[in-house]
């Protein structure tokens, strides 16, 4: 009986010594811990990061974080970066085993993103800005967790997918601006956009990633457009091969009126389009074809250009061998080193210049028969 007695009192002091300390941890998390995590996250991020609150798992060693924002860089306002959910979760077992820090999964959810490029050519956000080794001094005081940064990668992608096996993102939205060479400040915003990015270290030197994105376009006369992208990629600690297909829908050639403006001689009154990609890229080498269907096309083009009347003829002389039905059809490819990519013509635009010279060809001829 004594022994019961002893034991019951045991178990009363150990519960009340766990409620102690499970107490005291979540008192000092709530006075010293989210700060020590925000300053954590901010010396990763390059930039100011703050949250709301944070729930922790210690079970599962996850994280799920509410209000989370990357503050601007200097020079700029608003915040880089925000979400209604950030939830990370760690591989306990590399953890515990190999004292490595290995994300089993990143899930965000209601995320805004703002890409700013300022007059200067400056963006607000730079890849170089966020240490992959976040782990020159990592969350934990264990000299051991040094596992994202391998020693001589030159590709930071490589960095981030050996040590993120997942990421997922829903219900977000990435807005861009850029106020470079620009009369007035050109706007772009994209939302309903869904990711999933899936890796997997194939212990072959390389890191095996799918990739698979949607998100729509507002348009400025009503509806909605749309991208969409999947693929797989090879990443290298130097370089990437990857194989990747995008398809748009409904996207307004007008939205991208200044660019067309301040870039080239033409630009488009009205049209809208839809595509198909197909982008590869192995030991650096570029190969992209690019095929478009363009209905309601109304181009213009710049009289004071001094190619002006030549670019008439040649567009006016190509359209009859590039329609189809309403619709005009042009490709175009993208080749070379990753570095020196070459703009070319596709195969359908190539036939129709084939077309147009046979003609002159034809033409040539029937003036010599003719002065024979």
């Amino acid at each position: 009986m004594k022994f019961l007695k002893v034991i019951f009192k045991l178990f009363v002091l150990s519960s009340l010594l766990m409620a102690v300390i499970i107490g005291s941890l979540a008192v000092y998390m709530k006075l010293y811990g989210n700060a020590h995590l925000k300053k954590a996250f901010s010396e990763l991020a390059g930039a100011h990061v703050d949250f709301k609150s944070v729930a922790l798992n210690m079970n599962k060693i996850a994280a799920s974080f509410r209000g989370f924002t990357i503050a601007d860089q200097i020079g700029f306002e608003g915040n880089v970066f925000s979400a209604d959910t950030l939830t990370i979760a760690i591989n306990k077992e590399k953890l515990e085993k190999e004292k490595k820090l290995v994300f089993d999964s990143i899930y965000i959810k209601g995320a805004k993103l703002y890409i700013i490029r300022g007059a200067d050519g400056v963006l607000n956000i730079s890849l170089p800005n966020i240490k992959t080794a976040m782990l020159d001094e990592p969350f934990f005081a264990s000299g051991g967790l040094a596992y994202a940064a391998e020693a001589g990668s030159k590709n930071p992608f490589y960095d981030l997918f050996r040590a993120v096996k997942k990421i997922r993102i829903d219900d977000s939205s990435v807005n861009f601006e850029d106020r470079f060479k620009m009369a007035s400040p050109y706007k772009l915003w994209c939302d309903k956009l869904t990711a999933e990015i899936v890796s997997n270290d194939t212990g072959a030197g390389y890191v095996s990633t799918t990739i698979l994105m949607n998100l729509t376009v507002p348009q400025s006369r009503g509806g909605n457009g749309w991208l969409g992208i999947k693929g797989n990629i090879a990443v290298y600690p130097e370089t990437a091969n990857m194989e990747l297909k995008a398809e748009t829908g409904n996207i307004e050639l007008a939205i991208f009126m200044p660019y067309f403006q301040r870039n080239t001689p033409f630009y488009f009154r009205s049209g809208r389009f839809n595509s198909k990609t197909d982008f590869r890229m192995h030991g650096g080498i570029v190969d992209s074809l690019t095929t478009m269907n363009i209905a309601n096309m109304n181009l213009r083009i710049n009289p004071h250009d001094p190619n002006a009347q030549f670019l008439n003829v040649s567009i006016n002389r190509l359209a009859p061998y590039l329609m189809s039905g309403n619709s005009i059809v042009f490709d175009f490819v993208i080749n070379g080193p990753v570095s020196r990519p070459q703009l070319g013509v596709g195969p359908k635009v190539k036939l129709a210049i084939g077309m147009v010279a046979m003609e002159e060809v034809a033409k040539a001829i029937q003036t010599i028969r003719s002065m024979e």
